[in-house]
């Protein structure tokens, strides 16, 4: 019997595994794959901050996490021997026309009045920044922000729980939440029953599909077809992202992660020519010198978005349930804040940001609808 049952292996559900293991539980962690394969293995790792000033639910999870993540790279390390890869050497986001320049000098105006450091840069300059860049990039803004390599940290944090003791089963799949009256007691899972008075549910987008779950929480999949190419040739020194993609991240090892695609297909996860021509012909757009770079890799995954466009984090109906779910395209930048917040919760301490817009109790009583096809996009967020 463990202290704590962590379903889904991906990041959040390492790193909430994590927390609860420093917090003195004796965890285990079943993942219906291999932990890290599937949205985290899919992620381009973008990292950003969110401006002093924001007072969103979103912004004040991001910022928590952007002071965690320094701390949390050099523990793993030294635990795992895998370097994550942690990098902060800003975003460029880019104006293809003088519309587009226009909107970027209110934005930059908007941003600064919050509280962040942030700057635009015209003509020549922009080229200083990233000199392979398009002629037609006529401005650019320079906000902070980063990246991480999703893979090595999913790596990391695994062989990290190992070596610290977390029982870790894989190819396990989680098929019902135990209960006896209005408490947990365990999970049944196609490998057996394990007992255990607090759940975790981190399975991000089959978050809704597993019984027993109280309340039952509207996390659909959506897909993203990502591809990477080899840039060394016109390497970028930065992320560079528009505000509806694509986003182009450049990884140490040589590799440009170009993304990414958002369609409501169900769990289809076909990578498709229209995908494919998308994504390379904004990538040229933007770095002309990528026409004669090699695809290396293409790959899908599947976002846990929620109808309101904010992560699942907090108690159930049932006494030592809890959700840790619904992070959308953004699941690694706000993923260190997601576990401190969710381990507070579990352990009923002080709280790192306020809970109450994160917590799943918002869907009760409410009619869960996961057929996102119904879900319409204002402003990137599903409503």
């Amino acid at each position: 019997m463990s202290d704590a049952i962590v379903i889904g292996g991906g990041v959040i559900g390492l790193l909430c595994a994590r927390e609860l293991r420093l917090a003195g539980l004796d965890v285990t962690l079943v993942e219906r794959d291999r932990p890290g394969k599937q949205a985290s293995w899919a992620s381009a790792g973008i990292l950003s901050v969110a401006p002093p000033l924001d007072a969103s639910p979103a912004a004040s999870l991001k910022r928590l996490s952007a002071e965690l993540y320094p701390g949390l790279v050099a523990a793993l390390r030294e635990e795992s021997g895998v370097d994550p890869e942690y990098t902060w050497s800003g975003h460029l986001v880019p104006a293809m026309d003088d519309g587009e320049a226009d909107d970027l000098v209110a934005l930059v105006e908007h941003d600064r009045r919050r509280g962040l450091e942030t700057e635009l840069v015209t003509g020549p300059a922009v080229r200083q920044l990233e000199p392979v860049l398009a002629p037609s990039v006529v401005a650019a803004q320079l906000r902070p922000g980063g990246q991480i390599d999703n893979r090595r940290l999913c790596r990391a944090l695994e062989l990290a729980e190992r070596h610290a003791g977390t029982s870790l089963m894989y190819g396990v799949a989680a098929t019902e939440v135990l209960r006896q009256g209005g408490r947990v007691t365990g999970l049944r899972t196609l490998a057996g029953e394990f007992r255990a008075p607090v759940i975790v549910n981190a399975a991000g987008s089959w978050s809704g599909q597993l019984r027993g779950c109280e309340p039952p929480v509207p996390v659909a999949p959506q897909r993203g077809e990502i591809l990477a190419l080899d840039h060394s040739a016109s390497p970028l020194r930065r992320v560079v992202t528009r505000p509806f993609d694509p986003y182009l991240v450049p990884r140490v090892d040589g590799r440009l992660v170009v993304g990414a695609t958002r369609k409501y297909v169900g769990y289809d996860g076909s990578f498709t020519a229209g995908g494919m021509a998308w994504l390379l012909n904004e990538a040229i757009g933007l770095v002309p010198a990528l026409a004669d770079a090699p695809v290396v890799e293409t790959w899908t995954g599947f976002r846990p978005n929620s109808p309101d466009g904010l992560p699942i984090i907090g108690r159930g109906e049932l006494e030592g349930l809890f959700f840790a779910t619904g992070h959308g395209p953004s699941g690694i930048a706000p993923a260190p804040g997601t576990a401190r917040l969710l381990v507070a919760l579990v352990e009923g301490g002080s709280l790192p940001v306020p809970a109450e817009p994160f917590a799943p109790l918002r869907f009760a009583n409410r009619p869960v609808d996961v057929d996102s096809r119904s879900w319409r996009i204002q402003g990137g967020h599903r409503v």
